[in-house]
């Protein structure tokens, strides 16, 4: 029996096309793929960001990143950033968790590192053997140093590749609605007061869609409190990832 090829994840398009038919434009004679896709990538980041806060990894990436001693000192590198030598991976989001092992010992197995999380700075340890502690601090990594020859792991969270194209692939699972109701949000904020308020709509609607999917309510829990209307003339503060908009309503809008 052939074996069908299947994917969990959508299509850029398929959030442009619903972004589109929110916005009345389904023929894309104003909103069009060009146009959308600009705005579709900054929720697409944003929502990424949102995940993360909340806990949620979207990408894993894993990465073994050698550390040798400083012919000088004797002591292998204490930081880890985009500008060291060797390097984070340039599409490293945010680290998870670090192993690390002798690099001359390839048979043995990676060892946890303890993250340090008491706040202050990195414990005045001296370098032993093995790096044992890090620190994620200021998009970096700090270690302590070692007097041999390091192999680190690291697991990370991985910076989503741009959307470049309909057919590019959205690697945030059930994530179809709330970036296109974000995306038509954008485009709509672009159009003036009217749109601004409507806008506001699409982009509560979509977060409300994103948190039925992570957080289902429990069956005991009380049903959450209606949102706040306001009669105009108002204000609408639509706040955006990356971008705020104050829109000025008036009864006329």
């Amino acid at each position: 029996m052939p074996v069908v090829p299947t994917t969990a994840y959508s299509q850029a398009e398929d959030a442009l096309t619903l972004a589109r038919a929110l916005l009345n434009d389904n023929g894309a004679a104003v909103f069009t793929d060009a146009m959308l896709l600009p705005l579709l990538n900054s929720a697409y980041r944003g929502l990424q960001r949102e995940l993360a806060e909340a806990g949620v990894s979207v990408l894993a990436e894993q990465q073994d990143i050698e550390l040798d001693q400083d012919p000088t000192t004797g002591i292998t590198p204490n930081v880890l950033s985009d500008a060291s030598s060797p390097q984070l991976p340039t599409d490293c989001l945010m680290p998870h968790m670090l192993w690390e092992r002798a690099t001359a010992n390839t048979t043995d197995v990676f060892i946890p590192m303890e993250k340090f999380t008491s706040g202050g700075s990195m414990l005045n340890l001296q370098p032993s053997t093995y790096l044992r502690m890090w620190e994620w601090r200021e998009d970096q990594i700090n270690l302590i140093g070692a007097t041999q020859s390091i192999t680190v792991r690291i697991r990370y969270e991985k910076v989503l590749p741009i959307l470049t194209s309909g057919t590019d692939l959205i690697l945030i699972r059930s994530s179809t609605d709330p970036l296109a109701f974000a995306t038509a949000a954008l485009a709509a904020r672009s159009r003036g007061a009217r749109a601004c308020r409507r806008s506001a709509r699409h982009r509560a609607n979509g977060r409300r869609k994103l948190d039925r999917t992570l957080y289902p309510p429990r069956a005991n829990s009380a049903a959450p409190p209606p949102p706040l209307r306001l009669s105009p003339p108002h204000r609408v503060f639509v706040s955006a990832e990356g971008a705020s908009a104050l829109c000025f309503v008036g009864k006329g809008g």
